[in-house]
């Protein structure tokens, strides 16, 4: 990796419950490390994805959505961690949808504007807006609401721009040192990705309810001396009902819901898994703070 006038920043990406912040950081950095579905509220924590290149190395900061709504005990962690996210940082992405701004984006310019990193507004989901002839309007609308660095338009679906954004963050981002290997595409452990990867399927293939009143924690994670990774997980939930929906008819869903997860941390690690999964019950889990320790929610809040 070449040395002179190589850059090294911190990016962060901001915004409302999704809008597509880790679809755009799992884009930019090449590599799955962030979970993704169409639910809101999917990621819960602060993620670091690494993109390295002859020139720079960014890290770029995947966070929750920042919530209008506090309520429980574990939103009051995500909306805290989401905040203290803009802190020493080198630049701002904040991420909206292109077809709507809302009051929820409105809330977390108000946080991201009085940080004092630069902040670039992105666009995002371009490919959903219909006709090329809105861009435009699009862009001299939300350029009224802020002094925004730059506005970038584009599509994490399916790449258009996301070019362009890596070559303008790679020139504004200071000189300095690499702080991770070339190699490392995050900072994050095997047990937290690996539950992370559980938590996903959960939420894709769960119905609306239940995968917000749960949690996964990983109690071993271990490889063996033939290279087999063996994993145990523990999937808690709110009450026996929850318990029912998630094992399935003859254990289906937790069976498929561990196929799925099992396939995702293989690709990520390039090596076998075996995975066990159990069910458990602690009612008020999302209110009570030691058991939100135990599942990683200490983890930046």
């Amino acid at each position: 990796m070449a040395t002179e006038n190589f850059r090294f920043g911190v990016v962060t990406l901001v915004g409302r419950p999704n809008v597509g912040k880790s679809s755009i950081m799992n884009r930019l950095i090449g590599q799955k490390v962030s979970i993704t579905s169409r639910k809101p509220q999917t990621t819960r924590h602060r993620i670091q994805g690494i993109c390295s290149t002859d020139e720079y190395q960014i890290v770029f900061v995947d966070t929750p959505g920042i919530h209008e709504t506090v309520g429980v005990t574990m939103n009051k962690i995500l909306n805290r961690t989401a905040r203290s996210s803009l802190n020493e940082v080198d630049l701002i992405l904040m991420v909206v949808d292109a077809r709507r701004w809302t009051s929820g984006d409105t809330r977390v310019l108000a946080d991201a504007g009085t940080a004092g990193a630069s902040v670039w507004l992105i666009m995002n989901k371009m490919d959903l807006l219909g006709r090329a002839d809105q861009v435009l309007p699009r862009i001299d609308q939300v350029r009224q609401r802020y002094d925004f660095g730059e506005i970038i338009p584009l599509s994490a679906k399916t790449g258009d721009n996301l070019d362009r954004l890596m070559t303008l963050v790679g020139g504004v981002i200071p000189e300095g040192s690499a702080g991770f290997p070339v190699s490392q595409v995050t900072d994050s452990s095997v047990d937290f990705i690996a539950a992370e990867f559980i938590r996903e399927q959960i939420f894709r293939l769960v119905g609306d309810e239940i995968p917000y009143e749960t949690a996964v924690e990983i109690r071993n994670c271990s490889e063996r001396e033939d290279g087999l990774v063996c994993i145990e997980a523990d999937i808690w939930c709110e009450n026996k009902r929850q318990r029912s929906i998630l094992i399935g008819e003859d254990g289906d869903r937790l069976k498929t819901i561990g196929s799925k997860a099992r396939e995702q941390i293989q690709r990520y690690l390039g090596k076998k898994v075996y995975l066990e999964q159990w069910i458990k019950v602690k009612k008020g889990w999302a209110d009570d703070r030691s058991m939100l320790a135990k599942v990683g929610y200490n983890r930046w809040g």
